[in-house]
């Protein structure tokens, strides 16, 4: 590939925030598997190989911390979208994308040979980045419930009830789970560039998309 197949893809705060996710997002995930396993709200435990921590205070010292870092890192990303060009254009799904998700859905179901024009991000990887941004909240807000019961019971409440809270908050995180699996599968077929971006910057040129 050559300079003039290349182009600008990813800010510095971008590719930052990105890698710090996925780091949050593992610890919080293998560390709330063993607390999970502490006390199962399912028919199930989860193999030891796959969690984080050791024991129940290791593990949940290892959660805040994932919790944390996922939080401020969120804020950052999502405030960087939202006042920004570059995030408001490329990143979050807005009504004139709704046009190109059926183009996508057919090329990505074979129905549709050629790939639709895009630039940055396509209307289906849009509208997933934004709904994300929902599951985080989600599992965040959710988590409060959990750790917080009596003094923020207000947050509880919007769960239900604390029993109730604790399954919203598996089902977000597993939500995000899935997530990060569609998306490093997307990553793998969309070729080896698109992967090397997200820590160059560069990758290569899309056609201009339509006018909506």
């Amino acid at each position: 590939m050559n300079n003039t197949e290349k182009e600008f893809h990813h800010p510095p705060i971008i590719r930052i925030t990105h890698w710090l996710n996925a780091i949050a997002l593992l610890i919080m995930i293998t560390s709330g598997l063993r607390i999970y396993n502490a006390s199962p709200i399912f028919d199930f435990r989860i193999p030891s190989v796959f969690t984080l921590g050791g024991w129940l205070a290791g593990a949940r010292q290892w959660h805040f911390f994932g919790m944390y870092l996922f939080t401020v890192n969120g804020i950052i990303y999502l405030l960087y979208n939202l006042f920004t060009k570059h995030g408001r254009e490329t990143t979050l799904f807005r009504k004139k994308d709704a046009a190109g998700i059926i183009p996508m859905m057919r090329y990505y179901a074979g129905l549709q040979k050629e790939h639709p024009p895009q630039r940055k991000y396509n209307a289906l990887q849009k509208s997933a980045y934004t709904v994300v941004l929902l599951l985080g909240f989600g599992g965040i807000l959710s988590g409060i419930a959990i750790y917080l019961p009596v003094q923020l019971s207000f947050v509880t409440a919007l769960f239900g009830n604390y029993d109730a809270a604790r399954v919203w908050h598996f089902l977000f995180m597993g939500a995000l789970v899935l997530f990060t699996i569609g998306h490093l599968f997307m990553v793998v077929i969309s070729g080896w560039s698109n992967f090397l971006s997200m820590f160059t910057g560069w990758g290569r040129k899309y056609s201009e998309p339509p006018t909506l």
